[in-house]
């Protein structure tokens, strides 16, 4: 069981260096004329194409799993929607700081509906963690509390994706495929009602089939790398706690600022280069630590 964790966090890590290289394909989008939540559309609808299908072919399993899908569906799928929404509505950083509080909320439903004991390294690493995010985006010590639109759907964000992984972590036998089918789907749902609800005046304008044909290319290479993601995260999710989820997801900040100064020519200052140490501080604590319940020695993967 140990071994299964340690996988899993491993895998986690990875995914969220994956999930830190994705804006490139969504920026590249963008400027062949996709504007506001259309990239997002994009890369929700491409996979869908063949997720919807394969999920009426298998609607007998998914239907013995029903809310568990639905939930996944509802929850993970309205977190990044509301995500990828919220980075066209309000500053990045705030988006990224906002959204990654996930642990904190993630942690609290552990300790008050899973029975995850409370311990040192996980304070220890929520610290870390939090600390490190405030000075890669340099913010200093001061808190964004929410205070527009795209603020509050990141935060809404963070505790949606709290919610769904809580539900990944109790899904018991759940099939990969089938809540990456959800997954999807919720995206691409949730993101149309955001567009449809604020308008192109906020989401951007409806793109012209030229827009579409030009930005199809670069929409394969995210919907082909979406459900290869969703793996390396989902799966993981199954295993691990919530609030460890969160962590661990964390060094996507560290690759996607690494990517930035690879591609786009920024520079790593010093003060960054702690707090990129500081969120590296807490995955370590968090791998090299034990999940344990309360009552119990550790805790045992769903459905053993």
């Amino acid at each position: 069981m140990k071994d299964r964790t340690l996988q899993a966090s491993l895998m986690l890590i990875l995914g969220g260096a994956m999930w830190g290289v994705l804006w490139i394909p969504l920026r590249e989008m963008e400027k062949l004329g996709l504007e506001g939540a259309w990239p997002s559309v994009m890369s929700f609808a491409l996979p869908c194409l063949v997720l919807v299908p394969l999920a009426l072919y298998r609607w007998r399993i998914i239907a013995g799993q029903i809310w568990t899908f639905l939930a996944v569906l509802t929850f993970c799928g309205s977190a990044f929607s509301f995500y990828g929404v919220a980075i066209v509505l309000t500053e990045v950083n705030r988006t990224i700081l906002l959204f990654y509080l996930t642990p904190v909320w993630g942690t609290t439903i552990g300790v008050l509906f899973l029975r995850e004991a409370l311990g040192i390294r996980r304070v220890l690493s929520l610290i870390c963690g939090i600390l490190g995010l405030l000075i890669v985006l340099d913010l200093g010590i001061k808190l964004p509390w929410p205070r527009n639109a795209g603020d509050w759907m990141a935060f809404f964000a963070s505790i949606f994706w709290a919610i769904g992984t809580a539900f990944l972590f109790r899904s018991g036998g759940v099939k990969v495929v089938d809540q990456i089918s959800a997954f999807m789907m919720g995206g691409l749902i949730v993101t149309l009602l955001l567009i449809f609800t604020f308008g192109a005046a906020i989401m951007g304008a409806t793109p012209t089939v030229p827009q579409i044909t030009q930005s199809l290319p670069w929409g394969l290479v995210i919907g082909l790398c979406f459900p290869i993601v969703l793996v390396f995260t989902i799966w993981p999710a199954t295993i691990l706690p919530p609030g460890r989820v969160g962590i661990l997801l964390m060094t996507e900040v560290i690759f996607g600022l690494a990517s930035a100064m690879l591609l786009l020519a920024e520079v790593l200052t010093p003060l960054q280069a702690v707090g990129a140490v500081l969120i590296v501080a807490a995955s370590v604590i968090e791998v090299t630590g034990t999940v344990r319940r309360r009552g119990s020695e550790a805790a045992a993967p769903p459905g053993q």
